[in-house]
């Protein structure tokens, strides 16, 4: 009896400690402080406390709308739902909760149910908490193509703002948002600012102001809208997915990184998923992409950009009808959404689908009249098809609409800036070159592009569309505005199909890049494009352009380089299923120029081994819509992983000796820096050291010892011919033997140099020199066609050639020169002159020698020579 007493007493005594211990928890969990953890992103914490306020009181409001807010952040839908609905059952007065269920609601396509919350939410709220369901209903109304409406009540917001005196954080901050709608963005730009002015902690605000300047293109400032809303809230998933926005352009890997950041905040992000689904339909990771697509939609399948985005997957597959009938799903949401055509032009830009990208750019617009930025897509799009007085138009159109757009307004500037081009034109082309230069470059640029007209179209069986139209721009940045519509491109030329923008040789410095094979190379890219419908990946196009600039002339195109040999042996080539990614998505500096290489070495290869024709059936069959893998499978019997190892093998057999000979390590080593005991204890240990040998070359030369740096420096010629650097051993041999008077010998080194470097011009001009003196008309001759596809813009250069083909009697080549010349507008006009007058008297037409020789003497007439020809030419 007593024990049961004893136990009865110590049960009520702990039921009192526990209902003590739970009084005093609650009351050390307030408001305040529950909120301060929403507010820093501790969502965990914050969701716990409370639920524990309203376990102590279950109608107040604050409490649950935080508990909401937390749900909504991380993505806890289904409980939101619930937790709103279970409130509401007992409060149903609340606007605030009501409007929150209404985001719920939004968030997750329930479209109509969000609707009918939102109004009821605005019917019950009192003074300045109406301003956000009714903002919420507006949207909801643009996202479902009843914007007539929403316009409505985007200007109540306006009126609201003019008859109201003191106006905090909030309100601006909505109000911000709702101008946004008008197309106000300047107005838009100084509400969310003042935002912040009336509130710093506010975090809506800064998300507000950088997601306006993302949308209109300013991604520097919007980066700091956002890092100072991480700042408030480091894991605010909006703010990461904001920067991962801001990052997009760059094309690293940090706009992955921070969307993938986000979706670890909140799992259930529909736009983070969108976000990610996008860059991996970039990457054609399709598996990837779709996945990411179908959890997007399994949180809101009316998801207009996820919809979208399966539409692209669709049509990137080539599965027609299911891509018909998820266009017809997504406009069944909103018949207005011109944004899922928009998105699919801007994918076929991706892909190099111009055409197709004018023509989902133009149902945008149908669809959505003041969708600018898909007037800007179709201009840009159509002058990359060549249509440029239309291109014009809808760029000026897209401009008026949306002068914040930097692509637009580049391009309109260049187009301003080539008013004075020239344009020559060929059989096959149309050359537009700057008037200053167009007298100069004209001559080459359509000896070249014709003669890669005629034997690439006959080599591949292919005869283009045209006439292709080259622009040649003086400026770089001009070039990388034709091509990307901002400057910073690192490229020397691109191709659109029929369109190809390309440096002028006076874009970068002169002498130091050879534009000749840079036009070979994107006019293959006109076949390869043409051929496939433009369904070739990037690799092959890129590869076969690169595999022809080394059948064009010798030197041209990319060979082995120290960096290209390291890549091999560490192992960085990538395999067939991934090479794309080394373009569009380098992960290392030099990735990019690595891959170019590799996909010359993979046609090569493939050349090689199945023969030329199997390079011209792959084009075939990636024109019938076969991937990748499915052709190697067909063609050479291969799997991508039996192919990878088979052309990795054939590599390896190629640089075998190079592997041996490169000591990387050494080569790093400043090239003072090793003594000469060294270097000839490292050929005693490897004989075959191309770094011994060419140190120890330059070192026997700089000591006078020329037979010793000869031996060395040939050596290591032999063990790895394709170094080019500044100390290369051509260069050093070419000096060696014409100081020792030997010049055949010097023009052997310096064949073979300038046969594995396009660039080198003063070496071209130094060889071409040695082959006239030596009689060598035929060598000399191809010789200096070579240099003028390095620097053009040469006078000496010019005048050599024309005394050279005048006494090769090859007078039409000869006037040409002396006709550039000319252009070059020299300081001895006097001179210029009368070597046209020579050259026109040598053809035979002596009505034109004369005038250039009066003209000549006009300049100077004691000059004796043109007295000489004057008599000459009148006795004629």
């Amino acid at each position: 009896m007593n024990t049961i007493f004893q136990q009865s007493i110590f049960r009520s005594l702990i039921l009192l400690l526990c209902v003590f211990i739970s009084c005093s928890f609650a009351s050390s969990v307030n408001l305040q402080s529950a909120q301060q953890l929403l507010k820093q992103g501790n969502y965990s914490e914050a969701i716990d406390a409370f639920k524990r306020l309203l376990e102590s009181n279950s109608k107040d409001a604050e409490a649950q709308r935080g508990l909401l807010q937390a749900y909504i952040e991380t993505g806890k839908y289904e409980e939101a739902e619930k937790s709103a609905l279970q409130f509401l059952s007992n409060a149903p007065d609340e606007s605030a909760i009501r409007n929150l269920l209404g985001e719920v609601y939004f968030i997750t396509g329930k479209y109509s149910e969000a609707e009918k919350e939102f109004e009821r939410a605005a019917q019950q709220a009192q003074g300045k908490a109406v301003l956000r369901p009714k903002l919420n209903k507006a949207i909801l109304l643009v996202e479902t193509g009843r914007e007539t409406q929403a316009q409505e009540i985007f200007q109540s917001f306006i009126d609201y703002y003019n008859r109201s005196s003191a106006i905090g954080a909030e309100e601006l901050t909505l109000i911000a948002r709702a101008v946004t709608y008008l197309e106000k963005y300047h107005d838009a730009n100084r509400l969310y600012l003042d935002a912040i002015d009336a509130d710093k902690s506010y975090i809506e605000a800064h998300l507000g102001g950088g997601e306006l300047f993302v949308e209109k293109y300013n991604y520097g400032e919007a980066g700091s809208f956002f890092d100072d809303a991480l700042k408030i809230n480091p894991t605010c998933a909006r703010a990461h997915l904001g920067i991962a926005r801001t990052k997009e352009i760059d094309g690293g890997p940090q706009a992955m990184q921070a969307a993938i950041k986000a979706l670890q905040i909140n799992p259930n992000l529909v736009e983070g998923r969108s976000f990610l689904a996008a860059q991996y339909l970039e990457a054609d990771q399709f598996d990837r992409a779709s996945a990411e697509i179908e959890k997007a939609l399994k949180v809101n399948p009316n998801s207009l950009p996820a919809r979208s985005l399966k539409a692209v997957f669709f049509y990137l597959s080539n599965r027609d009808k299911e891509f018909q009938d998820e266009v017809a799903r997504a406009l069944s949401i909103n018949p207005r959404y011109g944004e899922l055509y928009h998105t699919l032009a801007r994918f076929s830009v991706n892909r190099r689908l111009y055409q197709q990208a004018v023509d989902f750019a133009r149902k945008a617009i149908e669809l959505q009249p003041r969708l600018w930025k898909a007037y800007s897509t179709l201009g840009i799009n159509l002058l990359r098809i060549g249509n440029e007085a239309e291109g014009r138009r809808a760029l000026e159109k897209a401009f008026e609409g949306d002068p914040f757009n930097v692509w637009t307004k580049n391009t309109l500037d260049l187009l301003d800036s080539m008013r004075d081009y020239k344009e020559v034109s060929s059989e096959h082309f149309r050359i537009k070159i700057a008037a200053k230069e167009v007298d100069a470059l004209a001559p080459y640029a359509t000896a070249i592009a014709e003669d890669a007209y005629q034997k690439l179209s006959e080599k591949y069986r292919f005869r283009p569309q045209g006439p292709i139209l080259i622009n040649m721009f003086p400026n770089h940045e001009d070039f990388a505005v034709a091509t990307l519509g901002l400057p910073g491109l690192g490229a020397l030329g691109v191709c659109f199909g029929k369109v190809i923008a390309m440096d002028s040789p006076s874009a970068r410095e002169l002498g130091r890049r050879n534009w000749g094979s840079t036009l070979w190379h994107e006019f293959m890219h006109v076949i390869s494009l043409q051929a496939t419908d433009h369904k070739i990946p990037r690799w092959f196009s890129e590869g076969l352009s690169v595999y022809e600039e080394r059948r064009a002339r010798p030197g041209w195109g990319d060979d082995w380089t120290i960096e290209s040999l390291k890549a091999f042996l560490g192992g960085e080539f990538l395999g067939i299923d991934e090479i794309d990614n080394g373009f569009m998505r380098p992960t290392t500096p030099g990735q990019v120029q690595v891959s170019y290489f590799q996909a010359s070495l993979i046609c090569e290869f493939i050349e090689h081994n199945y023969g030329f024709d199997t390079i011209v059936s792959m084009l075939k069959l990636y024109k019938e819509n076969l991937k990748t893998a499915e052709i190697l499978d067909k063609l050479l019997k291969l799997s991508p992983a039996q192919f990878d190892k088979a052309f990795k093998d054939y590599v390896s057999s190629n640089v075998a000796s190079y592997q041996k000979a490169i000591e990387f390590q050494l080569l790093e080593q400043e090239e003072g820096g090793v003594s000469k005991e060294r270097l000839l204890e490292q050929i005693g240990r490897n004989p075959d050291s191309f770094v011994a040998h060419l140190r120890l070359g330059a070192l026997y030369r700089k000591e006078g010892d020329r037979e010793k740096a000869i031996e060395h420096l040939k050596r290591a010629a032999d063990l790895f011919p394709y170094y080019t650097r500044r100390s290369n051993p051509h260069s050093q041999l070419a000096d060696i033997y014409l100081e020792q008077g030997k010049n055949n010998e010097a023009i052997s080194a310096l064949e073979r140099l300038i046969n594995i470097d396009e660039d080198a011009y003063e070496e071209h001009k130094k060889l071409a020199q040695l082959l006239i003196g030596s009689g060598d008309g035929a060598r000399a001759r191809q010789i200096l066609e070579r240099a003028m596809y390095i620097n053009p813009f040469d006078l000496e250069l010019h005048n050599t050639a024309g005394e050279f083909y005048l006494s090769q009697n090859d007078y039409g080549r000869a006037l040409r020169e002396f006709q550039v010349a000319m252009a070059l507008k020299p300081a001895d006009m006097a001179s210029a002159h009368y070597n046209l007058a020579r050259a026109y008297l040598a053809k035979g037409e002596k009505a034109l020698a004369k005038k250039e020789v009066l003209r000549s003497l006009e300049v100077a007439p004691g000059f004796e020579k043109a007295q000489e020809l004057l008599l000459k030419v009148s006795r004629n």
